[in-house]
C-alpha cells in the first residue's frame, strides 16, 4: 500500500513539474517574440495560454482580408 501511495505521489509531482515547465517555457517564448497580441505561434505557447486561460480575442469589426502590421510595445 505504501508503494502505491509513493508511486502516486511521484506521478503527481511529475505532472505538477511538467505543467509548470510548460507554462514557463510558453510564457518565455511569448515574451521573446512579443506575440501576446497575435495568435500563438507554436504548441508551447498554445499550451501555456490554455493552462493559464489566456487567449487572443478576434476582432469582429475588422475585415478578415485586411492585414494589420505587428505592433511592438
Amino acid at each position: 500500500m505504501a508503494a502505491i501511495i509513493a508511486a502516486l505521489a511521484i506521478f503527481a509531482a511529475g505532472v505538477a513539474v511538467g505543467v509548470i515547465l510548460l507554462v514557463s517555457w510558453g510564457i518565455r517564448r511569448e515574451e521573446r517574440n512579443f506575440s501576446m497580441t497575435r495568435e500563438a505561434q507554436d504548441n508551447a505557447s498554445k499550451g501555456a495560454r490554455l493552462i493559464t486561460d489566456l487567449y487572443v480575442r478576434q476582432r469582429s469589426d475588422a475585415p478578415v482580408t485586411v492585414s494589420r502590421p505587428d505592433i511592438y510595445v
